[in-house]
């Protein structure tokens, strides 16, 4: 407590101890409890999202527009390698067009992106399948990591993504 504050507690103290009849009882209020920030609501993550990613296969960045309605998430989301003419394997793989579809409940959002075989992407043969799952969730920012498949290159892993608005 602040010396100033204190003072004036005590001198209030002594002023109503010195008063004529009986001192009056004594009363505590109980501290009220700060309830936490919301978490993010329906409104939240519908919108347009831009970000980079990276796992086994190298680099990546995210285009997403979402919808959420209660706690269905569903949206498009297009995938690009961060330097589609280096020759990798994730310079051909990683540029795809798909969806995404998932679930924000309780403060925790799981989607799964989905790049189907087919199109007129560079390897049309190909299917990628990312799961991702978080509870990193702020205004503005959704940061994750993912596993999945490629139909053509086998398991991915250790995949990080950070997407804003």
């Amino acid at each position: 407590m602040k010396p100033a504050l204190s003072f004036a507690l005590g001198a209030l103290l002594i002023v109503e101890m010195s008063g004529c009849g009986a001192p009056a009882a004594a009363t505590a209020t109980a501290p009220t409890a700060t309830s936490p920030p919301a978490g993010p609501t329906a409104s939240n993550l519908t919108g347009m999202w831009t970000g980079t990613g990276n796992d086994a296969q190298g680099p990546e960045t995210f285009q997403w527009t979402v919808t959420q309605t209660g706690t269905a998430v569903t949206g498009t989301a297009i995938l690009n390698s961060t330097n589609p003419t280096d020759g990798t394997c994730g310079s051909c793989h990683k540029q795809k067009s798909g969806t995404l579809s998932g679930t924000m409940s309780g403060g925790a959002l799981t989607l799964t992106l989905q790049f189907p075989a087919g199109g007129n992407d560079i390897t049309p043969l190909c299917g990628l399948t990312m799961n991702a799952t978080t509870s990193d969730i702020a205004a503005g920012r959704i940061a994750a990591t993912y596993t999945g498949t490629t139909t053509c290159e086998g398991a991915i892993t250790d995949g990080t993504l950070v997407v804003m608005r």
